[in-house]
């Protein structure tokens, strides 16, 4: 597989040699031949939260000797049964699961399961040969919602549209409108990956055009920006990168 270039200003190198893109509470590792959209190592701290809690609790019987009254014990028994296996398959997900996986070697692209699933059950398989292409959508930017006026936030979302035109979501980025550039760019690098590994094309929004990034002249990865205002007559239209 030929060595996709993205840019630098929103793409990290672990020391294993794969690549990051940080989307929502979640990253893109991207690697010579797979690409796997996980959840962000921050979002471990509510389940560290919940057995913190459980083992609170435990402690807190076992000091008393059970010496608290029924009706408490009770409560903390059923609180400890409901949280603690969430808690302990919600930092299991967060360590080690993933929500998408895409595997160049097996031709495949899978969704696992969600969160109490540990994200590492298969929800759904796509095999690369019913793709038929990925876009990216934005929400947030028609005037058409208060007083004519767009939202202050930017929700760009990655999608694969198989070849019975069914729309499956891989990631979400919401971003600031002041910060709507750098949002599509991630959204774009992911896609981008993906699409080198699938082997599909790539549709960005109307109003957007590809650009080349600040680079070395060897190697100057294509970002994305608003396309100029033009009239309707002079529209551009929309590009797309395979």
């Amino acid at each position: 597989m030929v060595e996709l270039e993205l840019p630098d200003h929103i793409v990290t190198t672990r020391r294993d040699g794969s690549r990051v893109v940080v989307l929502h509470r979640s990253l893109a590792v991207i690697g010579a031949e797979k690409v796997e959209i996980r959840n962000a190592r921050s979002t471990a701290g509510l389940p560290l939260l919940g057995l913190a809690l459980v083992i609170g609790a435990g402690t807190w019987v076992a000091l008393t000797r059970g010496a608290l009254p029924f009706w408490v014990l009770v409560a903390l028994l059923f609180f400890c049964l409901i949280v603690a296996p969430i808690a302990v398959m919600g930092l299991v997900s967060a360590l080690m699961g993933a929500d998408v996986v895409v595997d160049g070697r097996k031709g495949l692209v899978t969704f696992q399961q969600g969160f109490l699933g540990m994200g590492i059950g298969t929800r759904e398989l796509v095999p690369f040969g019913r793709i038929d292409h990925l876009e990216i959508t934005i929400e947030g930017d028609e005037p058409d919602r208060w007083r004519d006026q767009a939202d202050s936030l930017r929700q760009f979302a990655l999608v694969l549209v198989k070849d019975n035109e069914r729309h499956l979501t891989l990631a979400q980025i919401p971003v600031p409108a002041s910060t709507q550039e750098d949002g599509m760019d991630r959204a774009l690098a992911t896609a981008q990956a993906i699409g080198a590994v699938a082997g599909a094309r790539v549709d960005i929004p109307e109003g957007w055009e590809l650009v080349e990034a600040s680079a070395p002249e060897s190697a100057k990865p294509s970002t994305a920006e608003p396309s100029p205002p033009v009239g309707k007559k002079q529209r551009r239209k929309k590009r797309s990168r395979g």
